[in-house]
């Protein structure tokens, strides 16, 4: 498995296929969760832990990676601006 780093700072997995399967197989024995109420904040975080220990056992990952206590996006305000949607305007400018 190779993990590159894209220009824009966000991680790329590029995995073979025989990984792809193996991972299938690793969140198919993941508990499934009924949706009959919104989980909480220490319930999804034990999910997660439980997923990341399945990948570590499974070798797809070194170590479990620590977790970022920040909540850097609870005071999230989107910018307004005027002018093309940038989406369409990135578009544009790649082609």
């Amino acid at each position: 498995m190779d993990i590159q780093t894209t220009n824009h700072g966000e991680n790329q997995v590029i995995i073979s296929n025989e990984d792809l399967k193996k991972l299938v197989e690793i969140a198919e024995k993941v508990e499934p969760i009924k949706v009959i109420r919104e989980l909480s904040a220490e319930e999804i975080e034990a999910k997660e832990d439980e997923f990341a220990k399945k990948l570590l056992a499974e070798g797809f990952i070194s170590k479990i990676p620590e977790r970022d206590e920040t909540d850097e996006d609870d005071d999230f305000e989107p910018k307004e601006f005027e002018g093309e949607p940038l989406s369409e305007q990135i578009i544009r400018e790649r082609r």
